[in-house]
């Protein structure tokens, strides 16, 4: 086996799991995770010349393998100088791509103001989706680029990130785009979900946005994913609400991603119960967030 990395001089490894066969922690077990410890920082992880972790342990034991791999020298060596080695955070639910910003609306909610109705006074999504529209893909990449280095330099390294600021072809198409762009500069991961069905846009009703999404948009998604572009967009969200889009239109936009290939985890119950759980249900979804008011009932 030929290694590419060897982190040393570390006196604490978080490794949550300490096994090859347990993939993650529930319940109880969630408060039992496996930290190694050496007052001497003398651990060490060896990683693989494919990115694995071949090694977690003393220090010793890793510099034996290096030695019996004649890699030594082609290895890079860091020094964490008595450091703690943590596994990156997988930040999930994030908007990152988008312009403008919405400070203001700080006012109208200290005031009493509900989510509804900030929108509805031209504030909330379609206040980002205005700017969003307006700003230049090039715009959105370099924004995008700064935030993801703030990411990393936090511990992130896994996300998933949302479109939902464009709600028409050109803009949702653009945000994709900016999130499937490879930087060798900025290693994130990125799982991205199509959003087109955050909000309904004025000028438009729930029936016509439904059908562009479902006509016009996914179709377009599917196209350049054949063509091996946006080969990250891998799941559909709706904000399945009243007066946004209710559960028959949300299940024709999901099912309709779910043809597509995308996995779906969506938005649902957040401001009322519409019936959006047992919907989703029904069609054998990933996973549900945003149950506030649902859990409270």
């Amino acid at each position: 086996m030929s290694y590419s990395l060897l982190v040393k001089n570390l006196k604490q490894v978080v490794q949550i799991v300490d096994d090859s066969t347990t993939e993650f922690l529930i319940g109880d077990h969630m408060s039992n995770i496996k930290i190694l410890n050496d007052a001497n920082e003398s651990l060490a992880i060896l990683v693989d010349s494919n990115g694995k972790f071949a090694y977690i342990g003393d220090q010793s034991g890793a510099e034996t393998l290096l030695r019996s791999s004649g890699d030594t020298e082609a290895v890079k060596v860091l020094d964490s100088n008595g450091g703690i080695a943590i596994p990156g955070f997988v930040d999930g639910h994030s908007h990152p791509v988008f312009a403008g910003d919405r400070v203001h609306e700080f006012a109208m909610k200290l005031a009493g103001a509900t989510y509804m109705e900030v929108q509805q006074a031209g504030g909330g999504i379609m206040f980002t989706t205005n700017k969003t529209r307006e700003a230049s893909e090039k715009e959105l990449r370099s924004d995008f680029e700064e935030i993801a280095k703030k990411m990393l330099r936090s511990g992130t390294t896994t996300l998933e990130a949302k479109s939902g600021y464009g709600l028409n072809v050109e803009a949702e198409m653009k945000m994709l785009r900016v999130l499937a762009t490879e930087n060798p500069s900025i290693p994130l991961e990125v799982s991205a979900t199509f959003c087109g069905a955050h909000a309904v846009p004025k000028g438009s009703t729930e029936s016509e946005q439904t059908r562009m999404i479902c006509d016009e948009l996914i179709p377009q998604i599917e196209s350049e994913k054949k063509m091996g572009n946006l080969r990250n967009v891998e799941n559909i969200d709706v904000f399945c609400e009243k007066g946004v889009f209710e559960v028959e239109s949300s299940q024709k936009i999901l099912k309709r991603g779910q043809e597509a290939g995308m996995a779906v985890n969506f938005h649902a119950e957040e401001l009322k119960y519409i019936g959006g759980v047992e919907m989703g249900a029904r069609i054998g979804i990933l996973g549900i967030s945003k149950l506030p008011n649902f859990m409270d009932s």
